[in-house]
C-alpha cells in the first residue's frame, strides 16, 4: 500500500487497463504481480506499507510464495532493491545498485543513495594514526 502525502501521478498498467490518476490523500493498494508505469504530474511524497499476504498459510517455509512483496523495486530490471537503492527525484525512479553501476553516461547523476528506503551517507573512514613501532626483544 502507498499513501500519497503530496503530489500526483498517472499510473498506466502494463496489462493494457485504463490509466488511473492518484493524488494527495489517496491510499492505493498494489496487488502482487501488478506492474505499471508512473508518470509523475506533480512532485510526490509517499508513505509505503508492505502487507503480508496470509491467504497462503500452506506455503512451505523454504519457498517465497507467502512472503510480502518488496517495498522498493528497481524501475529498470524489476528486482527487489529495498536493502539498497538509488533514488532519482526527477521521475521518481528507484534504481538497484547493479543497474546504477552499469550506467556509465551519467543518466543517474545526482541520485540519492538509500538503504531500506532512507537516505544513506557513507560513514567517514576512521583515520589511522602513525604506525606503531615494534619493540625489539633482546635475545640471551
Amino acid at each position: 500500500q502507498v499513501l500519497i502525502l503530496d503530489g500526483s501521478a498517472e499510473l498506466t498498467p502494463d496489462d493494457g487497463s485504463p490509466a488511473v490518476v492518484i493524488g494527495k490523500g489517496d491510499q492505493v493498494t498494489f496487488h502482487k504481480g501488478f506492474k505499471c508505469k508512473w508518470k509523475i504530474t506533480k512532485r510526490m511524497k509517499k508513505h509505503y506499507t508492505v502487507l503480508q499476504d496470509y491467504a497462503d498459510d500452506d506455503a512451505d517455509e523454504d519457498d517465497n510464495e507467502g512472503d510480502a512483496p518488496p517495498a522498493i523495486t528497481c524501475d529498470v530490471c524489476d528486482v527487489d532493491c529495498f536493502a539498497e537503492s538509488y533514488f532519482l527525484e526527477d521521475g521518481e525512479e528507484d534504481i538497484c545498485p547493479k543497474c546504477y553501476e552499469k550506467e556509465k553516461d551519467g543518466k543517474y547523476a545526482g541520485a540519492e543513495h538509500q538503504k531500506e528506503g532512507e537516505k544513506w551517507i557513507e560513514p567517514e573512514p576512521k583515520k589511522k594514526g602513525p604506525p606503531k613501532k615494534k619493540q625489539k626483544i633482546a635475545k640471551e
